[in-house]
C-alpha cells in the first residue's frame, strides 16, 4: 500500500481521536499512567501514541510547564488576512501571555540534610498555595539521557506506580516543571527521603520558591 493521502490522514485521525483521544485526555486528568491507559482503553492505541497524547494533555493543562513558574507563556495563533483581490492567507503571530500568579523571586534556602524542616515546610507551602500553584523542577529527560545510571537509582525507589508514571512520560530533554498534585508529591518526598532529588519547588500565590542547598 502506498502512502497515505491528506484526506485519508485526517480521516484515521479523526477515527482515533472520537475512539480514544477522549478517553486519553480523561485519563490523563485522573492521574492514570501510560500503562494503566493503555489497559483501560478498548480501541487499540499504539503506547507511542498514547505518551504523545499525555504529553501534550500536560502541557495544554499547564500540569507541566517548559518555562520557569511565573513566566510569561509564549503563544501562537493564525491569523486570516486578505491581499488586494480578495485572496485569503494566514499569517502565524506570537503573542505573550501575561500570567496572574507571582514570579517567585522570594528565595528559601534549605539544606538537603534538614528533612524534617524541608517536609513540614513543602507541606505548608503546598497547602498554602494549593496544588495547582505549586511546581517543582524536573530533569526526568536530562538524567536518562546524561546519567541512565543515576536515572535508574531513582527508579528503583519509588513504587510500581510513580515509577510507572515517569517511565511513562516522553520527557524532554531539558529542564521542566511539574505541578505538585498528589502523584508528583509522592515521587518528591520519596526521592528527597532517598536523597535524589535536586530539583527547586515554586509557589505562584505566595511568590515564594524553596532552593535545596
Amino acid at each position: 500500500m502506498g502512502e497515505q493521502t491528506p484526506f485519508q490522514s485526517a480521516l484515521a485521525d479523526f477515527t482515533y481521536d472520537v475512539a480514544s483521544g477522549g478517553a486519553i485526555r480523561h485519563l490523563t486528568d485522573l492521574g492514570y499512567t501510560a500503562k494503566e491507559i493503555s489497559e483501560t482503553l478498548s480501541y487499540p492505541t499504539s503506547m507511542k501514541r498514547i505518551q504523545e497524547q499525555m504529553w501534550k494533555r500536560l502541557l495544554e493543562t499547564d500540569v507541566i510547564l517548559t518555562q520557569e513558574p511565573g513566566s510569561p507563556k509564549e503563544s501562537t495563533r493564525f491569523v486570516r488576512e486578505y491581499d488586494k483581490y480578495g485572496r485569503t492567507s494566514f499569517r502565524k503571530v506570537s503573542e505573550t501571555i501575561s500570567q496572574e500568579s507571582r514570579v517567585c523571586t522570594s528565595k528559601i534556602e534549605v539544606h538537603v540534610s534538614e528533612k524534617e524542616r524541608l517536609f513540614a515546610l513543602l507541606q505548608c507551602k503546598i497547602a498554602e498555595n494549593g496544588a495547582k500553584a505549586s511546581y517543582a523542577a524536573c530533569d526526568f529527560g536530562l538524567m536518562e539521557a546524561d546519567e541512565p545510571e543515576k536515572y535508574q537509582e531513582l527508579l528503583d525507589v519509588l513504587d510500581e506506580q510513580s515509577r510507572e508514571y515517569v517511565m511513562g512520560l516522553p520527557w524532554e530533554r531539558k529542564l521542566l516543571y511539574h505541578r505538585l498534585n498528589v502523584s508528583m508529591q509522592e515521587i518528591v518526598f520519596k526521592l528527597l527521603e532517598a536523597d535524589l532529588w535536586r530539583g527547586d519547588c515554586y509557589f505562584l500565590v505566595t511568590g515564594e520558591r524553596i532552593h535545596l542547598i
